[in-house]
């Protein structure tokens, strides 16, 4: 049986009585529309798209990187966008700010230390949000990185920092979990699949993972994830109706079983045409999970019930 993994799930009572819970995250990637590196990407995204033959998304990509040059959107519009479409049905979020080493391909695009990223801390924790760390690419299972950047977040941003999920969702297993332990993480939320919607290996429900030596408990709580926009958007293409109706696919079986529901949005992919399937999936999404009435709190709020009630 694998590391920490139960016989069988027992659906857990959540507060309030609620069918099941919410986990609504964000990865912060990038604040600014003006980026090298973006730039790149969007030229190489084009050049695929009419390689392709599929010159009407290619215009649209064009026009989206026209727009990020000679008007740039503010940094703070992606998210006051998403934390108003999230207080439409009274939901709150986790974002997690990304600190790793600084112009690499896979690297960070912004200091901590940005006024904007302040601002923006401010406005999500005002909102009843939480900030966790978005661990670093190159940062992988170094407990030393991930204290270091943790610590980045409380100096930088008076942020206490308890929970983390990795950059491009790398993990390999016990070591991260055993390294982020000790950089003083109560919770990751790293553990899903970046190519196929819906829970790995079945994880359903928070779970506590084991020692890959003695099997004695781990003191790090993982809030495994559901559905990853890039994961509907990009690597599987799909559109519209095709992408929210994937989700949902994926969606319902955690439902029933009363599990933990995880979304993950990027904040980039709100308030543009090029992406504008992945924000309507996102509000389509929260309109029918709304509906069903579910518990839904930030990630800290689970960790901490999780601990006091199971």
């Amino acid at each position: 049986m694998p590391a920490g993994k139960s016989s069988k799930m027992v659906p857990p009572a959540w507060p309030g009585g609620a069918p099941f819970a919410l986990f609504l995250s964000h990865d912060i990637d990038k604040i600014r529309d003006r980026e090298l590196f973006y730039f790149l990407a969007a030229f190489n995204r084009t050049r695929r798209l009419l390689i392709m033959g599929q010159r009407n998304r290619a215009a649209q990509t064009w026009r989206r990187l026209w727009r990020s040059v000679v008007s740039p959107n503010p940094p703070e519009q992606d998210f006051r966008t998403i934390l108003d479409i999230e207080a439409r049905h009274g939901f709150r979020s986790t974002f997690f700010v990304l600190h790793d080493r600084r112009w690499r391909r896979r690297g960070a695009r912004y200091d901590l230390s940005d006024p904007a990223l302040r601002r923006i801390v401010h406005r999500i924790t005002a909102a009843g949000g939480e900030i966790g760390l978005h661990g670093g690419y190159y940062c992988l299972n170094q407990a030393d990185a991930y204290r270091g950047s943790r610590e980045l977040l409380r100096r930088e941003l008076g942020v206490e920092a308890v929970g983390i999920r990795n950059h491009f969702l790398r993990h390999t297993g016990p070591e991260t979990w055993m390294a982020q332990q000790s950089a003083g993480f109560q919770y990751d939320a790293t553990f899903g699949w970046s190519d196929r919607p819906g829970p790995r290996d079945g994880r359903m429900e928070p779970f506590f993972p084991r020692h890959p030596d003695s099997s004695q408990r781990l003191d790090i709580l993982e809030l495994p994830l559901t559905v990853m926009d890039v994961t509907l958007f990009l690597n599987l293409g799909l559109e519209g109706e095709a992408a929210l109706e994937a989700a949902w696919t994926a969606i319902e079986p955690v439902m029933a079983a009363g599990g933990l529901v995880t979304l993950l949005w990027h904040n980039d992919c709100f308030n543009e045409p090029e992406y504008r399937d992945w924000q309507w999936t996102y509000e389509r999404l929260l309109e029918r999970l709304a509906a069903r009435s579910p518990w839904c709190a930030t990630g800290a709020e689970i960790n901490q019930w999780w601990r006091q009630n199971r």
